[in-house]
Parts: C-alpha cells; sequence; structure tokens
C-alpha cells in the first residue's frame, strides 16, 4: 500500500471514532431518559395496584355503635339533630312504614269522645303529615260488639288507608292450637273484603299482623301458620320499631276524666321521651347487624292518647330525619325477605332476635315510664 493510500485509511478511521463518539453521546441520553420512563411507570402501576386492592376491601361493620351513642348525637326530643349522619358518613334519610293495630277500637275513651272521633283525629294528622297510605290491622269482632264502630273502618277507607288482618278476636297463637288460630284468621276474612271492594285501591287486604307479635310458641305450630298463610296469599306485616305506645291510653283516659292536667301533662312528656329513645334503640340494633338504616316498620295503635299526640310524634320523627313510606316498600328491604316470602324457612322476626341469633349482646332497652297503674287512681 501507498503512503497516500495508508494515509487515507488512517483519516477514514478517525473519521469513523468520531462519528462513534458522537453517536454514543446523543445514545447515552436516550437510554437513561428511557430508564427513568419505566421507572416511573412502573411505581404508577404499583401504586394503582395498591390503590384497587384497597378499594376492593370492605370495611369492618362498627358493632360499637350502641343507643346511647345514637342519643348523644340526636339531642333532645324535636331537635333537628337528626338529619346527621348516624354512622360511618351514611347521609340518607332513615326510612319508616306507620302501621295502626286493633282497629276499630283499642283502650278505654276519654269523656265526650267516641271511636270515631279518634280515627278522624289520626287520620287527619297522617294527611298534614303527608303520610302514604297507612295500614289499619282489622279486628272485626269490634264490629259485632258495637255495630256503629264499623264507621271507624269506612272513615280509614274514605281516606285512603288500607286495611289489614289481625285475626277476628285477637287472638294470641302461642295460647291457641293452630287449628283455632286459622279459623280465627279465616273469620276475619269477610270484612276485610266487604271494606276495601268499596274503593279502587291498588293495596291489598292480605297482610297479617301477628296479635302480641306471637308467632308462634313452637316450631311446628310457626311453621304451620306460616303455610296457613302463603296457601291464602298473605304476608307478614313485621314490627321493627316500637315505645309500647299502648301503655298510654288507659292512663290518659283516667286523668281526663279526673282533668289533672298536671298528671296528663307526665303523660305527653314520657310517650315522646319513650318514642325519641326508641329511635335511638333500633337504629343502634340496625347499624350493629348492617352498618346501616333497615327500613323500619313501625307498631301504632288506634287508641285515644295515642290520637291526641300523633301530631307531635310525627314532627318528632321528621325532626330525626324520617321519611315516612308504605309497608310495602319498607318490606320489600332483604330483612324482611322471610315475611314477605313464606315458602322460605322462619328467620329472626324482630331486630333483638336478629342480634341474638349472631350472638351479638342485645342493649338494655329502658324506655321512660311513668308509674301508669297509679296515675289518676
Amino acid at each position: 500500500m501507498s503512503r497516500g493510500s495508508a494515509i487515507n485509511v488512517e483519516v477514514l478511521i478517525q473519521m469513523a471514532r468520531t462519528k462513534f463518539r458522537v453517536s454514543l453521546l446523543a445514545v447515552v441520553p436516550l437510554f437513561f431518559l428511557f430508564s427513568l420512563a419505566i421507572s416511573a411507570l412502573g411505581q404508577t402501576q404499583a401504586s394503582w395496584a395498591s390503590s384497587w386492592a384497597a378499594s376492593q376491601q370492605r370495611p369492618e361493620p362498627n358493632h360499637a355503635l350502641v343507643a346511647s351513642d345514637l342519643a348523644s348525637q340526636n339531642g333532645p326530643p324535636g331537635s333537628p339533630a337528626a338529619s346527621s349522619p348516624v354512622h360511618g358518613g351514611s347521609v340518607s334519610s332513615p326510612k319508616m312504614a306507620i302501621t295502626f293495630d286493633d282497629l276499630p277500637a283499642h283502650g278505654a275513651l276519654p269523656p265526650g269522645e267516641t271511636r270515631l272521633d279518634v280515627a278522624t283525629k289520626i287520620i287527619a294528622s297522617l294527611r298534614d303529615a303527608q303520610a302514604p297510605p297507612t295500614y289499619g290491622f282489622v279486628n272485626a269482632v269490634r264490629i259485632e260488639e258495637h255495630p256503629a264502630d264499623a264507621a271507624v273502618l269506612q272513615a280509614w277507607r274514605d281516606a285512603g288507608n288500607p286495611l289489614g288482618n289481625h285475626t277476628w278476636s285477637h287472638m294470641n297463637l302461642n295460647q291457641s292450637t293452630l287449628e283455632a288460630f286459622e279459623a280465627d284468621v279465616t273469620r276475619n276474612e269477610p270484612a276485610l273484603q266487604e271494606s276495601m271492594k268499596s274503593k279502587n285501591m291498588k293495596e291489598d287486604w292480605h297482610w297479617f299482623r301477628f296479635p302480641y307479635l306471637a308467632e308462634g310458641d313452637t316450631p311446628a305450630k310457626r311453621a304451620g301458620i306460616r303455610t296457613f298463610l302463603l296457601q291464602h296469599g298473605y304476608k307478614i306485616a313485621g314490627v321493627t320499631m316500637s315505645f309500647g305506645d299502648y301503655l298510654w291510653n288507659e292512663p290518659y283516659a283516667r286523668c281526663r276524666a279526673k282533668g289533672d292536667d298536671k298528671a296528663v301533662a307526665l303523660l305527653e312528656s314520657s310517650y315522646l321521651a319513650a318514642a325519641d329513645e326508641s329511635i335511638s334503640y333500633y337504629r343502634g340494633l340496625s347499624h350493629t347487624l348492617f352498618d346501616r338504616d333497615i327500613p323500619y316498620v313501625l307498631l301504632m295503635h288506634i287508641g285515644a292518647f295515642d290520637a291526641e299526640m300523633l301530631p307531635r310524634l310525627l314532627q318528632l320523627y321528621r325532626s330525626r330525619g324520617f321519611q315516612f313510606v308504605t309497608l310495602a316498600e319498607a318490606e320489600s328491604d332483604e330483612f324482611y325477605r322471610e315475611d314477605t316470602d313464606l315458602s322460605l324457612p322462619p328467620g329472626p322476626d324482630s331486630l333483638e332476635q336478629a342480634m341474638t341469633e349472631r350472638h351479638l349482646p342485645v342493649p338494655q332497652h329502658a324506655a321512660p315510664a311513668p308509674q301508669f297503674d297509679d296515675l289518676c287512681r
């Protein structure tokens, strides 16, 4: 090779090395940036995976919630605090279906009042509170005893409220044979059919409320009555909120007869206090069991004091955030499934029984009440 050729080769080699260094200097930063991008992507994926996993984990229910917690949040009867969340940040309004037992007559009457007077006051209070159609559960034996009281059922129906079966004579299944109880249920049906046919109503009278809430004292009796009610097209009207409202009706009639205004005032304040305590109690049970409010079914009676107090009672429930709904809407909740599908085995018939079945302690239900038997004697 000539010297000129060797020089040209050397020049070419130097040029190639220079280009390689330049190329390398360009590639290294690009490689570094690529590595950073891969690392950031990995961290993002890990963070997303962690967040997704956390979102799939349901929080454990807080079983420490008891009635006293709710009472401390709610404040005194009639206060507006109840619209605040009850537990865990849930802000939805609790729902309640109001029901009345023992139509057309319950308890003693004060001087100058009739059964129709009592019913008219209750109907007006429900209307003023814009309550939806409200079931009244009938014992038709009272109409046989006092035919004029049939006007109560007519007034109830004319107001757009449906009727349900409460047995003919208010019979206690736990103290009767299954056959006698079934006959008492059947005997009550003609009065319901007659009352409900006169007005085109969507509500069905095939809702049944057990007198004394006694659903049978043996497994065989309980299974037997469920089969009977299923065959006759009934659903059971459960009870998941009550405060013993019937206890106030007898002393109220006595105190009104004596003109004892101080005793009547005591009955009024204790009635509202007991109702308010029951709100805290039953909502506490529901949140302990389900971490939510089930729709509650309230048990009331068509008594004279209930009629007198109903406007204030409904205002109390409103102030506690309750929304009034129909019985059918309330019992569409899963909790009442065994009440509305009687082909299923019986389940717990109350929140207290549900607590017991889950081996959870049932809080003491100490509703404030006066000594009823001693009042106005």
